[in-house]
């Protein structure tokens, strides 16, 4: 009975927030890519910083980027995750979008975010070459390329990558089979591809109170408050299938944050078909796609 009155309040408030978003993207378009403030330049460092911290930590064993060719899918509305990858000692680094959110942060802003590196893992001369690399966003090394139709291996320049990249990127693409298709044209062999992936609702507050609240709806009432960018709710299992597909190798989920146990029976139940299968792994609220390119 408690679940019951639970999931139809969460129920009715997520459609509230659905029609919220809707409303939102049809009068100012996609236009906020993260939480962190254009003008928060401390929060801007801290969030690239610790996006890199993250890709670094699920790093398959002895996978090291320096001297790699690396891309990253959609970084949002800053490219410093890319200064910082170059900074370890990446070879270069192009970034590919859909939408124009980045592209206007100067040489100085990267500049100082590579002083905040840590000291611990500070190469002098790859920071020097960084700053350099830094200085010109549209050379071989350092590059920023966006199509409306993501046509990655355009954007890409047709060439081979040794490692691919995004976070928060992959929830957001209609066609997660298409995107990886279109990746694996780029890549080199050996090549690691690492997304974090949220599989959350996006709302703020709905977020907190019911993660996993886009998962209630039948797709076809979904897709009636579709617009660009709506999450598209894959889960784990369609990440491993799409890849293997592909042919990718050693694809693997792993569980970066999880429901709490103590509230793990009312946030999944009142989940719609197919999310109410145990194959969907709903108590996953975010994951790290890991693959390898033979």
């Amino acid at each position: 009975m408690e679940h019951s009155i639970r999931n139809t309040a969460m129920y009715v408030a997520g459609i509230v927030f659905l029609g919220l978003a809707w409303a939102k993207n049809k009068l100012r378009g996609y236009t906020t890519p993260n939480k962190v403030d254009r003008s928060d330049t401390e929060g801007r460092i801290e969030y690239v910083y610790d996006t890199v911290a993250s890709w670094r930590r699920y790093f398959p064993s002895g996978f090291d980027v320096r001297d790699k060719d690396v891309l990253e899918l959609c970084p949002g509305s800053s490219l410093g995750t890319g200064a910082i990858l170059l900074g370890y000692g990446a070879k270069s680094y192009r970034a590919v979008d859909v939408f124009e959110l980045a592209g206007t942060e100067s040489g100085a802003y990267f500049s100082a975010l590579l002083d905040h590196f840590p000291e611990d893992e500070k190469d002098r001369a790859s920071i020097i070459r960084a700053k350099q690399l830094t200085g010109n966003l549209d050379s071989d090394s350092f590059s920023y390329r966006v199509g409306r139709n993501f046509d990655i291996p355009e954007l890409a320049g047709h060439k081979k990558y040794d490692l691919i990249l995004s976070c928060a990127a992959f929830e957001h693409y209609d066609d997660i089979e298409e995107t990886i298709a279109n990746m694996s044209k780029v890549a080199r062999s050996g090549c690691i591809a690492e997304h974090i992936v949220d599989y959350q609702t996006h709302s703020r507050w709905i977020r907190e109170a019911d993660p996993n609240n886009i998962y209630r709806y039948s797709e076809g009432l979904y897709r009636l408050f579709s617009f660009p960018g709506q999450p598209n709710r894959r889960r784990p299992v369609d990440y491993v299938r799409a890849f293997e597909a592909n042919g990718w190798k050693n694809v693997r989920v792993i569980n970066a944050r999880a429901i709490a146990p103590e509230h793990l029976a009312r946030s999944v139940a009142g989940m719609a078909s197919p999310f109410d299968r145990p194959e969907m792994q709903m108590d996953m609220l975010s994951g790290v796609v890991i693959a390898e390119w033979p």
